[in-house]
């Protein structure tokens, strides 16, 4: 037989362990449930552990042993509470509680030491799932953990909430104005207004008109179009109107925020108040306010760069910045260009050796990838001054966290977008407050038959809930409502598609997304078609139904019989073919076995033995005894499955009632014997007519005469005995009714008294007949009935002997008949007289007597009766 578990390690530890120590019990004891659980176990990739029985033994695989750590192998069937004793908190407690209780939970997000395979432990994150494990019955017999590592992603978004925070707090902090521009410029929104001017959140003419002098306006509108053309940076400096009234200077700078597919999703800039630099000297003034803005917390470093020497300085912050300590000596251009990236290092030798003009400003900004500020992004602001154009005075602050927070929500977003534009299944996000779409995939107007343009306008949520159809739309509330709760929900509904009106099921797995204080701010979820499974469910539903219908109306008891653990399966059926009632015993091969017939049971033992040996269908006919005493008839017929390796492990076969069967076979053997037996009878009598009539006969023509009349008498008795069943008998009153019809009139002048309806024996009809034949066409010609004022009488009665067997009693008596005169032979007295003489008591054990009287025949006949009157 095929080893159980395959080949891993712990696949092997499981097969040695002593489990009849535990409360599972020995290994080959194991239920078949147990054992198809712990081999799905086994062959998962990942972590998995089973906890069977009432005390959740545990059971893991492979994978497991290195979460186990040192734990492992004494962890393998201990119960759980005790294996896991010292990290296992009043949650998991309670959680473990409910998982005995057959509950589906869940648990995310918790942090493992984790030995690698240099024996080292590490942080690892997982995400695990226990599911209830049922028994054939429906009891939940033991849980399946399963754990899925989600460290990467874990650690990859508490990276994308940090940067958030950076960036929250720089928008926060920062003395610098910074704002947000829609994509078409219609709206500006003030991200702070700590600088120059008051909080800001409207459209960007109405802006204009309120803050810009009109001298500017067109200057500004001129560099808007020019940034949206690109799109470009936006650069442009400015005169305003502040909040106390008086006229300052900003230079403007916002860079377009791009989608994946090259457009433009918003802007987001900055401006700094230069007021001091346009109205003092254009040297020094302008100089000592960048380095003022530099020191006064903008977080910004000043620095100076002689274009003759090519030689760089910085104050503290700058070095600060590059990750260098402080120096007053001058940094070689050289230098510094080394620490760039291959890209920046080629644009800052392009920069350095350029041309200056005196006025000129610049604006950029630089990766570094060697030395103490490598992956730093920092952003270079510079004016060329001094009359020659020999210096460069500027500014320079940190934008890395800007960088990065924006390349991870697009690459966030271009993330998503491509998942859900290649998925079948519709992903959507909704606020959890108002219920409107915040985010629709193109699969929405596959499966609901309306375009994202049409959902996502009016009411979104009514106009979604109106394609659900009217007696789904309660189980689909109740379901919002629960995750506006915090709850996680699946739930199966139908909708009517806009498209073409046809009616569609729908699943749709939704979960809550808090914010950062743990409210519930979105809905997430996932909905796909499942039209075509839920079609194929229902069909397979009726296809099963359809079948239990027939096998319950076919009498068709079935049974499945795990051959390894012994385990048998009965239908209810099957139950009620043993005379039992359903579930009365525990389904087994000895219960069965006990229900046969002893007469049968070794029969049948062999033919299921040489079923299994010869691989062959086992097919058999028995007597089964119900516990009330009565026998059956079953037909049955099965087949043996095998393994791979050649060994049995499973029989399934079905089994029908055949005693109607079976007992109208029986009667149709007794029917084909009483029909050879009167066959015989038949032919009997008629060679002994045909013998006397030869006897008798003066010639042909009176033989044919005799023979007919005879001939015509069988007849009839035949044709009464052809009318009766199995069961049936026929009557003496019947069979002389039927002699005496034949005489026509002349019956007339009989009387008749006895008992109807005494079953004569079928053996005995024949000849009977034949003699109540001879009797009266013997009174038709010489007696009673056939001379005038001559009477017969014919009269019977019921009787038993010592012996109790009944006995059927015949007089027949003629008077008033004109005899022959003394001495000469009746008429009539030759073959009648010795049919009832000889023929009866030879042929039927009759006793009889047959007297001619002075006025006609008297004849006496006793013959034995059926049992049942």
């Amino acid at each position: 037989m095929m080893r159980p578990f395959g080949d891993g390690e712990m696949a092997l530890r499981i097969r040695e362990f002593d489990w009849a120590a535990t409360s599972l019990g020995a290994l080959a004891d194991w239920p078949g449930e147990l054992l198809s659980t712990v081999e799905t176990m086994l062959a998962m990739p990942g972590p998995a552990v089973l906890l069977w029985g009432d005390a959740l033994s545990l059971i893991y695989n492979d994978a497991y042993i290195a979460i186990a750590r040192d734990r492992h192998p004494a962890l393998l069937g201990l119960p759980a509470l005790q294996g896991w004793s010292d990290i296992l908190s009043d949650a998991l407690r309670q959680r473990l509680a409910a998982v005995r209780g057959g509950a589906s939970l869940s648990l995310h997000g918790l942090e493992v030491a984790v030995r690698d395979a240099d024996g080292r432990f590490e942080p690892r994150i997982f995400d695990i799932a226990w599911s209830p494990v049922r028994d054939p019955t429906g009891v939940v017999a033991g849980a399946l953990q399963t754990l899925v590592e989600v460290t990467e992603h874990a650690r990859a978004a508490a990276r994308l909430r940090e940067s958030e925070a950076r960036l929250r707090a720089l928008i926060e902090t920062g003395s610098h104005m910074l704002y947000r521009m829609s994509a078409d410029w219609g709206r500006l929104m003030l991200l702070n207004g700590r600088t120059m001017l008051a909080d800001i959140d409207e459209p960007v003419d109405d802006w204009l008109v309120r803050f810009v002098p009109p001298e500017d306006r067109e200057a500004v509108r001129a560099a808007v179009a020019a940034a949206r053309a690109g799109p470009h940076v936006f650069d442009c400096e400015h005169r305003v109107w502040r909040a106390d009234g008086t006229v300052g200077w900003v230079l403007s700078r916002a860079v377009p925020i791009l989608a994946a597919d090259g457009t433009v999703i918003e802007w987001f800039g900055s401006g700094i108040d230069v007021t001091a630099r346009r109205t003092a000297d254009e040297a020094v003034r302008r100089s000592e306010e960048l380095r003022r803005i530099a020191l006064d917390g903008g977080g910004m470093a000043a620095w100076r760069y002689d274009i003759a020497t090519r030689e760089l300085r910085g104050d503290a912050r700058y070095f600060a910045l590059l990750g260098l300590p402080p120096s007053d000596d001058p940094v070689p251009h050289a230098h510094f260009v080394a620490q760039l990236t291959p890209h920046w290092q080629k644009a800052a030798l392009r920069f350095i050796e350029r041309t200056f003009v005196a006025g000129e400003e610049f604006d950029g900004e630089m990766e570094f990838a060697g030395g103490p500020g490598a992956g730093r992004w920092l952003r270079w602001r510079g004016r060329v001054d001094a009359p020659n154009g020999s210096v460069i005075h500027g500014v320079v602050f940190d934008v890395t966290e800007q960088r990065l927070a924006q390349a991870s929500v697009l690459a966030r977003d271009q993330l998503l977008r491509q998942f859900g534009d290649a998925s079948q299944n519709a992903l959507w996000v909704r606020e959890a407050a108002t219920l409107r779409w915040r985010y629709l995939t193109p699969a929405f107007r596959i499966i609901h038959g309306l375009a994202r343009r049409e959902a996502l306008s009016g009411d979104h949520y009514r106009r979604w809930l109106d394609l659900v159809l009217p007696e789904d739309r309660d189980t689909v509330e109740r379901a919002v409502a629960r995750l506006r709760g915090g709850e996680h929900a699946t739930v199966d509904y139908r909708i009517r598609r806009v498209s073409d009106g046809e009616t569609r099921w729908l699943r749709t797995t939704e979960f809550p997304i808090r914010d950062a204080d743990g409210q519930v701010a979105l809905i997430g979820g996932i909905t796909e078609d499942i039209t075509s499974s839920r079609v194929a469910r229902e069909a397979l539903e009726r296809s099963e139904e359809r079948l239990r219908s027939a096998v319950e109306v076919g009498g068709v008891g079935l049974w499945d019989w795990n051959v390894l653990t012994d385990e048998v399966h009965w239908s209810d059926q099957h139950f009620l073919l043993q005379g039992l009632r359903v579930d009365a015993v525990t389904p087994s091969y000895a219960a069965w076995r006990e229900r046969i017939h002893p007469d049968d049971r070794a029969r049948t033992d062999a033919m299921i033995e040489a079923a299994l040996v010869d691989r062959t269908p086992y097919a058999q006919e028995f007597r089964v005894v119900h516990p009330d005493g009565s026998r059956h008839w079953h037909a049955a017929r099965g087949r043996f499955f095998y393994d791979d390796a050649g060994q049995p492990v499973r029989m399934t076969g079905a089994m029908i009632d055949v005693t109607t069967r079976r007992e109208w076979q029986e009667r149709q053997q007794v029917l084909i014997a009483e029909l050879q037996h009167r066959t015989r009878n038949l032919l009997g009598v008629i060679q002994s007519l045909v013998e006397q009539g030869v006897r008798a006969a003066s010639d042909l023509p009176d033989l044919r005469r005799r023979l007919g009349d005879r001939l015509q008498a069988l007849a009839r008795a035949q044709g009464l005995l052809s009318q009766l069943n199995d069961c049936e008998r026929v009557t003496f009153d019947a069979l002389l009714d039927a002699e005496l019809a034949a005489l026509g009139s002349t019956a007339a002048h009989v009387t008749r008294s006895g008992p109807r309806g005494v079953r004569l024996r079928s053996s005995t009809v024949q000849t009977l007949a034949m003699a109540l034949h001879e009797l009266a066409t013997n009174a038709v010609k010489y007696g009673a009935l056939g001379q005038c004022g001559a009477q017969l009488s014919i009269d019977w009665r019921l009787e038993r002997d010592d012996d109790s067997e009944p006995w059927l009693h015949i007089d027949w008596r003629e008077s008033g008949v004109a005899m022959p005169a003394a001495g000469t032979t009746p008429a009539g007295s030759g073959q009648g007289r010795e049919l009832i003489e000889h023929a009866l008591p030879y042929q039927l054990g009759a006793r009889t007597s047959y007297a001619i009287g002075g006025d006609g025949v008297r004849c006496h006949i006793a013959i034995p009766v059926s049992v049942s009157l």
